[in-house]
């Protein structure tokens, strides 16, 4: 399905000369005024993960850099270094149960201390100590956010080997402290990320680094579901060049693990939940906790869903469905509204009640209930989990047939790894 900037940038290629540019030069340039006859060009030019890329960009394996107010160069990437990678290890980093030094409890400014924006979730981070521990800074100050012009410096591209000029690009930074030692640069995101425009983080810090004399530290942090994840960076003046130096994920709740055993003995098949909704394709649950979240805050379309996670509308489609699949989202034409069930969801307080709350939903749908009595009989050894014929479970329980089973089968299994963390 092509999006809007699918059809203007390829509408754009096809009316200049800008991959006989990139073919003769390495490089080729494009003014926003050029842009402006297709889309607005701060929309096409926003492209902040590699599922945004334009299909012509992926097609001739290209990224963009603002480069000038107004103007943008466009070149090959082939080994997308604009764009930095996380390794698929999440579970790997110990969580930290935080606990703050004041009583969060006590701020009504706060409606929820889960539910929250990128600036709330900064904000809250800062306020329990969380962004002190991971800095070990006893005093920072916020002395810097919103957007601004960068003054002058230079970015190497690996893939023409060769350094481009930037001056008086427009950048925003979510939020910048300030320390006796150091300057902290964060980026912050709602809902987890596979992977991000490395410019997000890189542009500030080189805009930065050339203002003082103190260290610039460069932190992406992003909260999904009660969780803060934070990864501190290294960077240098060239794409490609970035790597994690440190990360930790905290949370201000109590974890406490969840009785499966319990919940399928109190749990009731409702077999017409088979054919009305989809089979789930959305392989994070976090993230689908974080999808009914913005829809309580008005986020209601796939395409709003899909601005907030950075990512294409299927995918927005894709996690919307999922929650609708488990009972917490119902939809009325093109929009989506919180049911009961996701209200109770957003009410529980710390994410092991809602991986509770999650699990009993789940137990009710066949399929699922029929991989819970599995796990049931092998004891809850999840590392068993492959040896469980999922596509079949699924065909059985469900009106899929052919391949696709097989393709449901990874959101099945991504599931229950999340449940694992859990499980008792």
């Amino acid at each position: 399905m092509s999006t809007m900037n699918d059809v203007a940038w390829g509408d754009l290629f096809k009316e200049s000369n800008i991959l006989s540019d990139i073919h003769d030069n390495g490089i080729a340039y494009v003014t926003a005024d050029h842009m402006k006859k297709y889309r607005e060009p701060r929309l096409m030019a926003k492209i902040d993960t590699r599922e945004l890329l334009p299909g012509v960009f992926k097609s001739h394996k290209l990224s963009i850099l603002p480069i000038k107010n107004g103007e943008y160069a466009i070149f090959r990437d082939p080994m997308k270094h604009s764009f930095f990678t996380f390794p698929d290890d999440f579970d790997q980093i110990k969580i930290v149960q935080h606990y703050p030094s004041i009583d969060l409890e006590n701020f009504d400014s706060f409606n929820s201390l889960e539910n929250l924006n990128e600036s709330q979730a900064l904000d809250l981070a800062l306020m329990s100590s969380i962004i002190k521990g991971f800095t070990n800074e006893e005093k920072l100050w916020l002395t810097i956010r919103g957007r601004q012009f960068t003054r002058d410096f230079k970015v190497r591209i690996p893939s023409i080997n060769r350094y481009i000029n930037v001056s008086r690009v427009q950048i925003e930074i979510d939020a910048g402290y300030e320390s006796e030692n150091a300057i902290y640069i964060f980026e912050a995101k709602i809902g987890k990320r596979e992977n991000f425009n490395i410019r997000q983080l890189l542009f500030p810090y080189l805009e930065w680094k050339n203002r003082t004399s103190k260290p610039v530290i460069p932190i992406f942090l992003f909260f999904t579901n009660g969780f803060y994840y934070l990864f501190q960076f290294d960077l240098k003046n060239s794409l490609g060049a970035s790597r994690v130096v440190k990360r930790a994920c905290f949370t201000l709740s109590t974890i406490k693990p969840i009785d499966i055993c319990k919940i399928m003995r109190n749990a009731t098949l409702d077999s017409s939940l088979v054919e009305e909704i989809p089979f789930p394709q959305a392989n994070d649950l976090d993230k689908v906790i974080d999808t009914v979240s913005v829809v309580n805050q008005g986020f209601l379309d796939k395409a709003s869903i899909a601005e907030i996670f950075e990512f294409d509308e299927r995918q927005g489609d894709y996690y919307a469905n999922a929650a609708r699949y488990l009972g917490f989202l119902q939809r009325k034409n093109n929009e989506f509204f919180l049911t009961n069930e996701g209200k109770r969801l957003l009410e529980y307080n710390n994410p092991s009640q809602r991986a509770n709350y999650i699990v009993e939903q789940l137990a009710k749908r066949p399929a699922f209930n029929q991989v819970f009595q599995k796990l049931l009989d092998s004891n809850l050894d999840f590392d068993l989990v492959e040896t469980f014929n999922i596509p079949q479970i699924i065909e059985n329980a469900t009106n899929l047939k052919g391949s696709t089973p097989k393709r449901r089968a990874s959101t099945v299994r991504q599931w229950l790894r999340w449940i694992s963390k859990y499980a008792a």
